[in-house]
C-alpha cells in the first residue's frame, strides 16, 4: 500500500510540476503576445502619425502660398499656425516660422570670397549680444568664414566697420589635430547644429545666437519679423532704442513700405534704412519659411520639419525627427 501511495504522490507531484511549467509557459506566451501586439499597435499609430504630420507640412505650404499680399508680418495667418487640430483618430500641430527675419549664415561666403555686408552683420550681432565674456566675436566670425569658404588658408585678419581685427581662423589642419579628428566643411551649413563643429562655438554660444540665425535665407531681412538684435546688426546707426521703436510700431500695424517709418525715426536712421531697402538688403516680405508639423495618433507620434521657398513652393530641406 505504501508503495502505491508513494507512486500516486510522485505522479501527483509530477502533474503539479507539469501544470506549473505549462502555466509559466502560457503566461510568458501571453505576455510576449501582448508586447508584440502593443509594439504592432504603436508601429501602426506611428505610421499613421507620420503621414498625418506629412500632411501637416503640405498644409503649411498651402497656408504660405495663400498669403499673397505685399508684406509678411507676425499678425498673419501663417504665423498663427495650427494647434492640436483633430484629424481622424489623431491630431496635428503646425508651426510656421519666417526665416528672412534672421541672418543667413551661408550668405557670409560666396565660394572662397567673404561677403562684406553679411560678415559685418554677423560680427555686429555677436557684439550686440555681448558675447565677449564667452568668446571673441572676431574669432568666431573668422572661424565661421573658414568653415564655409573653399580655401585652405585660415584667416588672420577680419575687416569690419572700418576695423582691422587680428584673428586666428581654423581650417582643415586645426580640425585634424583635435582629439577626435575631422575635416573642415569648406561648404555651406546644412543645419544650425553644425555650428558645434566649428572652432569656438560652444553650446552656450549656439543657444544664445540660434534664434537670430538661419542657414536658408536671403540677404534682404524682413523688417516685420526681425528681432531687435538682428535689426541692430543691420547698421551701426540702429541702436536698441531705434530697434524697439520699429518693433513697437509694427505691433500696431504691419510695415508695408519702409516709407512708413520716416515720421517715427530720426532722419539719419531713416536714410540708412531706405538705403538698405534700395540695395535689396532690407524688405517687408519673406521668401523662406520653416514648417514644423507634429502629429499624435493614440500612442504613436512623429515630428517633421521642412524649409521651403515661397517662390515656386520649392522644398529646400526636409527632416524626420
Amino acid at each position: 500500500m505504501n508503495g502505491r501511495r508513494g507512486n500516486r504522490g510522485m505522479a501527483l507531484l509530477l502533474v503539479l510540476v507539469i501544470v506549473a511549467l505549462l502555466t509559466s509557459l502560457l503566461t510568458d506566451l501571453a505576455f510576449s503576445t501582448m508586447v508584440d501586439m502593443r509594439l504592432t499597435e504603436t508601429f501602426r499609430d506611428s505610421t499613421k502619425a507620420y503621414y498625418l504630420a506629412k500632411g501637416g507640412i503640405n498644409a503649411g505650404r498651402m497656408i504660405i502660398q495663400e498669403d499673397r499680399n505685399n508684406y509678411d508680418s507676425l499678425d498673419e495667418t501663417w504665423s498663427k499656425g495650427v494647434i492640436n487640430y483633430p484629424v481622424g483618430e489623431g491630431s496635428v500641430t503646425i508651426r510656421i516660422e519666417d526665416q528672412d527675419g534672421k541672418l543667413s549664415l551661408n550668405g557670409l561666403v560666396n565660394r572662397n570670397s567673404p561677403q562684406a555686408i553679411m560678415t559685418d552683420r554677423f560680427y555686429r550681432l555677436l557684439v550686440v549680444m555681448e558675447l565677449d565674456n564667452l568668446a571673441d566675436p572676431a574669432e568666431l566670425t573668422a572661424a565661421l568664414i573658414d568653415w564655409l569658404d573653399t580655401g585652405d588658408d585660415p584667416y588672420t585678419e577680419i575687416h569690419t566697420d572700418g576695423l582691422s581685427l587680428p584673428v586666428s581662423g581654423a581650417e582643415d589642419i586645426y580640425y585634424r589635430n583635435q582629439a577626435q579628428p575631422y575635416g573642415s566643411k569648406n561648404g555651406p551649413l546644412e543645419t544650425l547644429q553644425e555650428l558645434s563643429l566649428i572652432k569656438g562655438f560652444t553650446a552656450e554660444i549656439i543657444k544664445q545666437i540660434s534664434p537670430h540665425l538661419t542657414v536658408n535665407g536671403t540677404a534682404a531681412v524682413n523688417i516685420n519679423t526681425a528681432s531687435a538684435e538682428v535689426l541692430m546688426a543691420l547698421d551701426l546707426q540702429i541702436s536698441r532704442d531705434t530697434a524697439q521703436t520699429i518693433i513697437d510700431y509694427r505691433q500696431t500695424e504691419p510695415i508695408k513700405s519702409i516709407a512708413q517709418l520716416e515720421e517715427i525715426l530720426a532722419p539719419e536712421v531713416y536714410v540708412v534704412l531706405k538705403t538698405l531697402a534700395n540695395q535689396k538688403q532690407l524688405g517687408t516680405t519673406s521668401q523662406t519659411y520653416r514648417i514644423e508639423a507634429s502629429a499624435q495618433v493614440n500612442d504613436g507620434s512623429r515630428r517633421l520639419m521642412a524649409k521651403v521657398n515661397k517662390k515656386g513652393n520649392k522644398l529646400l530641406f526636409f527632416k524626420v525627427n
